[in-house]
């Protein structure tokens, strides 16, 4: 061999051929025969660096073996191939078993031409490595189809980047080899030949949680590596350029027909703006949660998708019922329409969700606890996706009884009319007298159902103008008075209370008004006891000391809220000419 080292091994001296060939291989020595091999054989030491050369190398490259040892090795391979498979050739290394790999060298005749690595390790007697052996042959001459080939790499390459998920894949060494164009776009950055407990931080990859750096063996793509089958597993991509972006990944381990593993591939989705619209809508559920504790009217949320119907307990008090005494879907709703009605709303429900109608309107009874029927105003609008389906529908119940017992007592005293006109004209006087009463209450009635509609107007302007103070506080243990923290304000109150109380959402309510609850600790306790018992609490004549050093007196009505918290809504009355309690 054309190197300082010899071979570790003697070639059998009986080639094939003639016997005057044989005879002639017998005066050869073992490197002459090495060197007529029609392939390069090659020798690396333990540590995968190669120390020898047959005399075939320099007739593919141009540089004499003893001038390609050690690093110098890898400068005939192709540039954009060298990282690549030098990573690859020190993976393959390091797991002391047989390997193939291959690349592109540039060859004498100055362009780049595929070739095939093989070896196998070199171990003493006690099983120890001791270097490696193996040989490298083009294949083109292996490959005779290598235009087809290049075609049909072409061709797949083409067809992963035009798939709109990310497709990422490694060889069994866990050195990544594929990154379809979505997958660069996704992580910020292209395909680099690293080992997997690098992928992490190269690519900045994190926990769902977005701040958590997501562990090697949490990694999706590592998990298919050690034969598992992965499904939607969500984590997020922070890329030093852009914005966080969270992906669902799905992979499997890279099986052979002859049940080789090859690899892993794992195909990854960009879910980013579903989290943030599924965020979005928790925060409008919260806001709406809140102003149904401001009207009296009874509401309803029904996700039409999933026929999950919210009824608020509003709703249910009209009806005698506790809240958790009617199910909250479509069923338990459907179960309290009274079965003459059912026909009229479905029929009013259907034509508002084809869009014929901009509002679904319908007046029908809904059952009582006590077997008894009212009479409700449901009114509603829908929400519709991008394709025209319904999605979402809120409105709201408001009782109409008296108004529809008025408009029936009108009828049948007007059927009665119509039966008496000719034989009892004496009484048709008293009989208009009547019919007139019942005007006059039906004109009440419609009146106060104007004014009904018009405190629903009123509630939906003061939730979104109220000129009184709001505070919202949320107690992270019930048991203790020290821990009501600021989760939410409102312009009235920074005003009323001259403070900027949005830098202060987060802290709790000893550090905002220090003084404060050192004179009154009385009010912590009623506000933990609000959220303990869920039932609100009006405390009058509050005394407040501005910080310029001004006492003046407040008005405060505390009422529960979800999620252990507590709204706090005030006013200064120092100035009121009345004693009269400004939520009274």
């Amino acid at each position: 061999m054309t190197s300082g080292s010899e071979f570790p091994f003697s070639p059998d001296p009986v080639l094939s051929g003639t016997s005057d060939d044989r005879q002639h291989a017998l005066q050869l020595n073992p490197q002459q025969l090495l060197d007529r091999i029609p392939v390069t054989i090659w020798q690396a030491n333990d540590q995968g660096q190669i120390i020898s050369l047959s005399a075939r190398w320099q007739l593919i490259t141009g540089r004499a073996p003893v001038d390609s040892l050690g690093e110098e090795f890898w400068n005939s391979v192709l540039l954009e191939d060298r990282d690549l498979s030098l990573q690859q050739w020190i993976n393959a290394c390091q797991q002391q078993r047989p390997f193939v790999l291959h690349l592109h060298l540039c060859s004498i005749r100055g362009n780049s031409c595929p070739f095939l690595i093989q070896s196998e390790p070199l171990l003493n007697d006690t099983d120890q490595l001791i270097g490696w052996v193996g040989t490298l042959q083009s294949t083109d001459v292996v490959i005779p189809l290598q235009s087809k080939w290049d075609y049909t790499q072409k061709f797949l390459q083409a067809l992963l980047d035009n798939l709109s998920n990310g497709i990422v894949a490694c060889d069994t060494q866990g050195v990544l080899t594929l990154f379809n164009s979505s997958a660069k776009k996704l992580h910020g950055l292209p395909l680099c030949p690293i080992p997997a407990d690098e992928w992490a931080s190269y690519y900045h990859l994190y926990q769902a949680d977005g701040t958590t750096p997501l562990p090697q063996a949490e990694i999706p793509l590592y998990r298919a590596l050690q034969g598992e089958s992965v499904h939607n597993a969500e984590i997020v991509v922070k890329p030093s350029q852009g914005k966080p972006r969270t992906i669902l990944a799905s992979g499997d381990p890279i099986i052979a027909q002859d049940g080789q593993k090859l690899g892993a591939v794992v195909a990854i989705q960009d879910i980013t703006l579903r989290k943030q619209a599924e965020l979005e809508l928790r925060k409008s559920e919260e806001r709406w949660q809140l102003a149904l504790q401001g009207t009296g009217d009874g509401l309803f949320d029904w996700n039409i998708v999933t026929n999950e119907v919210f009824m608020s307990p509003q709703l249910k008090q009209t009806l005698g019922y506790a809240d958790h005494e009617v199910d909250n879907n479509f069923e338990g709703w459907r179960q309290l329409v009274h079965p003459d009605d059912l026909g009229e709303v479905a029929a009013a429900i259907e034509a508002h969700l084809r869009q014929s109608m901009p509002l679904y309107v319908a007046e029908y009874r809904m059952r009582c606890k006590d077997g008894s029927y009212k009479w409700n105003l449901a009114r509603g609008q829908t929400k519709w996706d991008d394709n025209g389906q319904p999605i979402r529908m809120i409105g709201s119940h408001q009782d109409i009884t008296r108004r529809k017992q008025a408009e029936m007592e009108l009828a049948r005293l007007n059927r009665d009319l119509e039966a008496r006109v000719t034989s009892r004209t004496t009484q048709l006087e008293v009989a208009k007298n009547q019919k007139e009463a019942l005007v006059v209450k039906e004109q009440e009635a419609r009146r106060q159902s104007e004014v009904d509609r018009a405190g629903i107007k009123l509630y939906e302007s003061i939730i979104s103008n109220i000129q009184l103070g709001i505070l919202v506080w949320h107690s992270q243990n019930l048991e203790s008075v020290d821990h009501l923290e600021l989760v939410s304000t409102n312009p009235a109150a920074e005003s009323i209370l001259k403070m900027n109380l949005h830098v202060e959402i987060g802290r709790q309510m000893s550090d905002i008004f220090p003084s404060f609850v050192g004179k009154h600790p009385d009010i912590l306790l009623s506000l933990v006891e609000i959220i303990r018992t869920q039932q609100p609490r009006s405390i009058e004549n509050v005394p407040y000391t501005f910080p310029e050093g001004d006492e003046n007196l407040f008005s405060l009505r505390a009422f529960p809220l979800p999620e252990d918290c507590v709204g706090v809504a005030f006013e200064n009355v120092t100035c009121k000419e009345t004693n009269e309690p400004a939520f009274s």
